[in-house]
């Protein structure tokens, strides 16, 4: 980013700014005085958070939980897991220029429970550290070059996991992803492959590879209890959402039901 001096009267426009026509987020949602963009309304509207505590946690709150969030973006759900009552927030994110866009949002929104890391979610739960009352990985698990990978680390460092994320299931605009018979921890199944063609551009919220790899939704199922979150409520599936199938999946294993692990 080029380094900018500024005279004006100091304002959280101006950190806005910085990143003009390249948020994710729609950031009137939390500040009205901010541009309506065409962004997500990830700070309040968007119900995934909430359905997360509903069934993850208690009395639909998050309570003291701590909680590690895969792929923040810029934020959004974030804020909406301190203010249904994380007790801690660590979010890791790999792309850098998300990563700073999520620390403009720290400071407009005041999160103090919250800690932003900057590098790649697989090395994060492979590394020695704490367990997690609860993983939250909304929109990731499809941009990961190995998720099964990703679902095994997830469930060695906790016994709550909620996953959005879009799923692989026979249709002309699938198309472009292609065929991987893969094995994992004993099972046999079929990934699709996708190169990403956008990687160039300023709007690129993908993942940290040039390729990604897509699940079929009963092998997700499969692949969660294989590694004992068995408990798992589909909370929404939608087959026709823009840009390929999507579902929203609460996992768990059966002991952490109702109980803070």
């Amino acid at each position: 980013m080029k380094r900018v001096f500024l005279t004006s009267t100091p304002s959280h426009r101006n950190a806005y700014d910085l990143f003009d026509g390249r948020w994710a987020s729609d950031l009137s949602e939390l500040v009205p005085d901010l541009p309506v963009g065409g962004g997500l309304p990830g700070f309040r509207a968007d119900p995934r958070p909430r359905q997360a505590a509903e069934i993850l946690g208690r009395d639909g709150r998050f309570d003291g939980y701590d909680i590690l969030e895969l792929g923040p973006l810029e934020g959004a759900h974030t804020c909406q897991l301190e203010a249904l009552g994380a007790g801690s927030v660590t979010a890791v994110e790999s792309n850098s220029e998300a990563f700073l866009k999520s620390l403009i949002v720290k400071n407009i929104a005041g999160l103090n429970r919250s800690t932003f890391l900057l590098g790649d979610v697989s090395r994060h739960l492979a590394a020695p550290g704490p367990r997690y009352d609860l993983i939250f990985a909304c929109g990731i698990l499809y941009h990961m070059l190995d998720p099964l990978e990703l679902i095994r680390l997830a469930a060695a460092r906790s016994d709550r996991l909620f996953i959005w994320t879009h799923y692989y299931a026979s249709q002309p605009r699938l198309r472009r992803h292609v065929p991987r018979a893969v094995e994992h921890a004993g099972l046999r199944l079929t990934l699709h492959e996708l190169t990403y063609r956008d990687r160039g551009l300023a709007t690129f919220w993908g993942g940290n590879r040039g390729r990604t790899r897509w699940i079929e939704r009963p092998d997700l199922i499969r692949v969660l209890a294989h590694h004992g979150l068995t408990e798992t409520t589909i909370i929404a599936d939608d087959p026709d959402f823009v840009n390929g199938p999507a579902v929203t999946i609460a996992a768990q294993r059966p002991a952490a039901a109702g109980a803070i692990a």
